[in-house]
């Protein structure tokens, strides 16, 4: 199902508001802050109609709005094409990356620490026999992960990352999964944005991102296309040198 213009525009504005803020959204705050030619009743309106139709949420001691899982499935939908790091985060991970030209595992330790740091998240690198991981405590520093039960089950889903990694098909590109839609630790409240690439070895490893389902898909998805860039031209780079 396709949203109107007006009502993507609003639920980008939500899901943007909430990655920053953690708190539920309300109407003034999207018709001042995000300049919407529309009255906070007509935004008010098609909240309401978003929420019906199950892309939006409220918490029982909030009039602000969340998005549900399906509201940030469309989100994703919406800026997947949008894949670029501008500015200084993308200087700064191409300098950390090819500070370790002499040494791939190396820059993979790097490429982790460099997405956990980019997204405030946890970032990993794999290949098939090993894994790098950084911002463990980035992911649980979020508001999100209070709940011990919540804190168990994300520990289930990081200690099966590898066990995920393996389960991915083949030549997927990129991939996010939402939530419930994470294979292992259902109920942690984590998404998972993925990527393989190319490394030098002949063979493919993955990179991502693992953070709570409020992440910023776009900074997630970005920083996850830029390193895989930057892992790939070191990757041709060591095969053209051997």
């Amino acid at each position: 199902m396709s949203l109107d213009p007006r009502k993507e525009a609003i639920l980008e504005a939500i899901v943007r508001e909430y990655a920053e803020s953690g708190i539920p959204v309300g109407s003034l705050t999207i018709s001042e802050k995000y300049s919407f030619p529309l009255s906070s009743a007509t935004i008010r309106a098609e909240m309401a109609e978003l929420e019906r139709d199950g892309y939006l949420t409220h918490p029982h001691t909030s009039a602000g709005r969340i998005p549900t899982e399906k509201g940030y499935r469309y989100y994703v939908g919406l800026i997947e094409g949008e894949k670029k790091l501008i500015g200084r985060s993308e200087h700064v991970a191409r300098k950390r990356i090819s500070s370790f030209n002499d040494n791939f595992e190396r820059q993979l330790d790097a490429a982790s620490r460099v997405l956990s740091e980019i997204t405030r998240n946890m970032g990993f690198a794999a290949l098939p026999d090993e894994i790098f991981s950084h911002g463990l405590p980035n992911l649980l520093a979020n508001q999100e992960f209070i709940d011990p039960v919540q804190i168990i089950k994300t520990a289930e889903l990081i200690d099966n990352l590898t066990d995920f990694l393996r389960e991915l098909p083949t030549n997927f590109g990129t991939r996010v999964y939402i939530g419930s839609e994470v294979p292992i630790g259902k109920a942690a409240g984590c998404s998972v944005v993925v990527s393989e690439f190319e490394s030098p070895y002949g063979n493919y490893g993955y990179l991502g991102i693992v953070g709570p389902t409020r992440m910023s898909y776009e900074k997630s998805l970005s920083a996850v296309s830029e390193v895989k860039k930057i892992l790939e031209e070191k990757s041709d780079k060591t095969e053209k040198n051997n």
